[in-house]
């Protein structure tokens, strides 16, 4: 199993982080690539539409207060499988908090566990930049 660990710090308070990335069913504004997402509330899973067409299905398997833990359904083009992954904010002093990004996968055959490390841990990191843009902004 491969495991990756993003973590990003900000200056503003975890409600106002959790307020632009807390909605599941609701990704395209901090997720770069992301054209839309359709929600199946019922099942608790986002299909989200890459721009290029892409698709993958991610479900929700827990949330709590400032956290979200899911999975990827069907991985679509990205080259994992067993994918898990939870991501939280957590308050880091008055007014700071960080986003925390851990998660786990099997690379598919054919690609190297680095190669899929590399994949995955350069999208999250181009989301918690963009995050980051958003706070700024």
């Amino acid at each position: 199993m491969t495991t990756f660990s993003k973590k990003q710090h900000y200056a503003a308070p975890a409600s106002a982080v959790w307020e632009l990335i807390g909605d599941f069913y609701s990704v395209e504004v901090w997720m770069p690539g992301i054209a839309g997402t359709v929600p199946d509330t019922d099942r608790r899973t986002r299909t989200l539409t890459l721009h290029d067409g892409g698709q993958l299905v991610e479900r929700l398997l827990d949330e709590g207060k400032w956290f979200h833990q899911y999975r990827f359904d069907d991985p679509g083009p990205v080259p994992v499988r067993d994918f898990t992954a939870r991501i939280a904010v957590v308050e880091d002093g008055p007014d700071r908090s960080a986003i925390e990004w851990t998660g786990s996968f099997e690379p598919v055959h054919g690609v190297s566990a680095d190669e899929a490390a590399a994949a995955v841990g350069g999208f999250y990191q181009a989301c918690l930049d963009r995050i980051a843009a958003l706070l700024d902004s």
